[in-house]
């Protein structure tokens, strides 16, 4: 099975209503975009990408598992993880697990990746969860800091043009999608704020092999 990293930063609220991701429709909480960011020669990806790692995704404890793809495989710049939720208190119990496929553009020296969600407790994506989520990673030794995009910058960015997309709303939250080609994406975020725009923790973890 071949699975990638990184899927889901929320604002209070909607850190109270999910107890995780696992139980609203991502789509409604985290922008998507219909393309990912280009890659600019990338053959493939950064060597962090790989192993188990321990830590926290929005308010609850998570493990994040690359999976290594065949031996005989050409290098490439998409990879495959799973995460999964432990329960507070018992994390031998799990709460839920995500499935997905991501792969990893270098930008002014940094990691963006662009995340396909393929399965949810062994489910097919819903139809609004479709799309491509976007993250800036940050590395410090073995700690990985996950941020993903602000949505009411989004939704500014989006008003005056500086990207294409669309907003509405769902249960007080909005939808965000997305629709510049990966050229503008990659156009965009070379000369973005990096830190205003992904400026929504997503996750944090630790390499433990």
């Amino acid at each position: 099975m071949n699975l990638s990293p990184l899927l889901l930063g929320w604002r209070a609220t909607a850190k109270v209503a999910l107890t995780g991701l696992f139980a609203v429709s991502l789509g409604a909480c985290f922008p998507t975009s219909e393309h990912p960011i280009a890659l600019n020669g990338e053959a493939q990806a950064p060597a962090i990408f790989s192993g188990i790692w321990e830590g926290g995704l929005g308010d609850g404890k998570a493990t994040l598992i690359f999976m290594e793809g065949a031996e005989d495989a050409a290098p490439s710049p998409r990879f495959t993880g799973l995460i999964i939720r432990h329960r507070e208190g018992k994390p031998s119990i799990n709460e839920g697990w995500i499935e997905f496929e991501a792969e990893a553009a270098d930008i002014r020296g940094e990691i963006f990746l662009s995340a396909l969600l393929k399965r949810r407790d062994g489910k097919a994506a819903e139809a609004d969860e479709e799309g491509y989520y976007l993250f800036r990673v940050q590395t410090t030794g073995d700690d990985m800091s996950v941020t993903t995009l602000d949505d009411r910058v989004m939704v500014e960015l989006l008003n005056r043009g500086a990207l294409d997309g669309t907003v509405s709303n769902t249960v007080g939250l909005p939808i965000i999608r997305i629709t510049s080609d990966s050229i503008g994406l990659r156009a965009f975020l070379v000369n973005a704020d990096l830190d205003e725009v992904f400026s929504e923790p997503f996750a944090r973890f630790t390499r433990q092999q």
